[in-house]
């Protein structure tokens, strides 16, 4: 799922999904969700896609009882090529190992209207708890295409969240590390470190999260800011 990776990207929606049931030959599907998001800039492993300003972002996801999943998100960008979009799908499996759960799977990154910019990636990622904190420890790997300046690129992410007392609010982290074709925008020849520490909630039908981001790279769209999304699950 594009939310896999806990504010790995960005401060990203808390999803709380409807179901209703699909029937269909050898398949049948257990969940459907929809979710749409407003975010103040939409931050992609600390950097900005949406050039520091407001995105929309939204998605649909098929959860089946086997564990398999499919999906596909969508958010507006600051212009790649021709493309003010890009739109994600993915597909993987899910369970538990023990106390720990498990995701794997793949996921298609394009941007309807611009030409050799689409790439893809495989990911993993497992998630247990540590004291009060859910934790979790994610693995992308793009392999080398052309898209991508024949590079390959590796992201891995660790992150966690805590309830805050009772008041019904969470304390959220995470640190990111890439290396490869995205790993320096800059150019200093450093790879790329992002940090979060945010606090979300719901509140009026809505959830909410408000988040510090920032990155070890000097640039326009890696400055920190403080990120505010809110969003709703059907």
């Amino acid at each position: 799922m594009k939310t896999t990776v806990l504010l790995a990207a960005s401060v990203l929606p808390l999803a709380m999904a409807a179901t209703a049931s699909l029937s269909g030959g050898v398949a049948q599907a257990q969940e459907v969700s929809a979710n749409v998001a407003m975010t103040t800039d939409y931050r992609f492993r600390g950097a900005s896609l949406s050039d520091e300003a407001i995105a929309i972002q939204g998605g649909f996801d098929v959860a089946f009882e086997s564990g398999f999943y499919a999906g596909t998100w969508g958010s507006s960008i600051e212009p790649v090529g021709n493309s003010e979009m890009e739109l994600d799908f993915y597909a993987g499996y899910g369970g538990t190992l023990g106390e720990l759960s498990y995701d794997v799977g793949v996921i298609g990154y394009f941007y309807p209207g611009a030409e050799d910019v689409a790439y893809g990636e495989v990911y993993g990622s497992l998630t247990g708890m540590i004291g009060l904190v859910e934790t979790t420890g994610t693995i992308a790997y793009a392999p080398e295409q052309d898209n991508i300046g024949d590079d390959d690129n590796l992201y891995l992410n660790l992150s966690g969240s805590a309830p805050l007392g009772e008041s019904g609010l969470s304390l959220m982290a995470g640190i990111g590390y890439e290396t490869g074709a995205f790993g320096d925008p800059d150019g200093d020849g450093d790879d790329k470190v992002d940090w979060t520490i945010g606090i979300g909630g719901s509140a009026y039908g809505v959830d909410w999260t408000l988040a510090y981001i920032d990155t070890s790279e000097d640039t326009d769209g890696s400055d920190e800011t403080a990120v505010f999304t809110i969003s709703k699950a059907f």
